[in-house]
């Protein structure tokens, strides 16, 4: 890519919301690349930030003359990439999706539009590689990278490039992503992976690239990260609908896990050693987490054991609530609780 003139016109698209504290060290990373400005335009794409985003958004407008910030009025990520889409250059070839809540290493504008250009796919796609300021935040980025937490998700596990069925954003080709529609913006969740759905069906590829790696901030409380579970699993249970598509093992794993264990406490005083397989389930995630502490000697990574734990119920619990969302007759079908009136 040294020739400017065979450099493809990227635009790269920042969605945010409330992210005082990470957007400008994530847009600095991104621009600390060789990546020719002419050939280069970013959007932050605002969805109602309460907190200085939108100003900080707008002080680094006026530092980089390529940066513009959007309004995006549907406050979702799906849509705001959307949005950007629409008001990106008619020259761009290439358009990246980056999280805010992240750092990019030097050079990766440059290397993700390399690995899109080498691969043929339709999207390159990154690797995550968690970093931590707090002693959850550690614990949680030990069980997102590790087949307990994440099951075959190659884009936590890394290490190894291929073509996959989904990655986690990435830097897509505009004329793949504008013939299959964008993001479906009914999608808080899970939307990333709806795509990569269209994109194979559409006749594209998805190549994760192992040299692309995102330092992403893992949910600092179990509060934040429950919720955030919660969100991933409603979203996967979203695309199993639109698409009438069957969840992988990996996915119906915490689903079961959250039956059984409602099954067992319900059944309990009835016959105690229906509390044996929880306790079991309990025993084993203390021993990952011991594991990781002693193996990578952080007292830390103890705390791993509460996060997979809020991982597996809080995704499960989300998959099951969007399915008995689906399942229940809409309002107007369902019977008045309510007297009949008299006469």
């Amino acid at each position: 890519m040294s020739d400017e003139s065979a450099v493809p016109f990227l635009s790269v698209v920042l969605p945010a919301l409330d992210e005082e504290h990470y957007l400008e060290p994530c847009l600095r990373s991104l621009l600390a690349d060789p990546y020719p400005r002419d050939r280069l335009e970013v959007f932050i794409v605002d969805g109602g930030s309460s907190d200085r985003t939108v100003a900080i958004a707008h002080r680094l407008a006026g530092e980089f003359p390529f940066l513009r910030v959007l309004h995006n009025p549907n406050r979702l990520q799906a849509a705001g990439f959307n949005l950007a889409l629409r008001a990106a250059d008619p020259r761009a070839e290439y358009v990246m999706r980056c999280d805010v809540h992240a750092e990019y290493p030097p050079g990766f504008l440059t290397r993700a539009a390399a690995a899109l250009a080498r691969s043929g796919a339709a999207v390159a796609t990154y690797g995550d590689a968690p970093k931590a300021k707090t002693c959850f935040q550690t614990a949680v980025a030990f069980a997102q990278n590790t087949p307990l937490g994440v099951g075959n998700a190659w884009y936590r596990l890394g290490g190894v490039s291929r073509f996959v069925e989904h990655g986690k954003h990435g830097c897509f080709r505009r004329a793949a992503i504008e013939a299959v529609g964008g993001y479906d913006e009914a999608f808080s969740h899970n939307e990333d992976s709806e795509l990569s759905l269209r994109l194979i069906k559409a006749g594209g590829k998805v190549w994760l690239d192992a040299d692309l790696t995102v330092y992403y901030y893992p949910r600092a409380t179990p509060a934040a990260l429950a919720r955030q579970y919660f969100r991933y699993g409603r979203g996967r249970a979203q695309t199993v609908l639109k698409h009438r598509i069957m969840p992988r093992a990996r996915q119906l794993a915490p689903v079961a896990l959250v039956i059984g264990d409602a099954a067992c406490l319900a059944l309990a005083p009835l016959a105690s050693w229906l509390l044996l397989p929880i306790l079991a389930y309990l025993l084993a995630l203390v021993g990952a987490a011991l594991y990781g502490a002693l193996r990578y000697r952080r007292s830390a990574l103890l705390l791993s054991a509460i996060a997979f734990a809020v991982m597996h119920h809080a995704w499960g619990l989300g998959f099951l609530s969007r399915l008995l969302q689906a399942a229940a007759p809409p309002s107007g079908d369902r019977p008045s609780l309510a007297s009949p009136s008299a006469p």
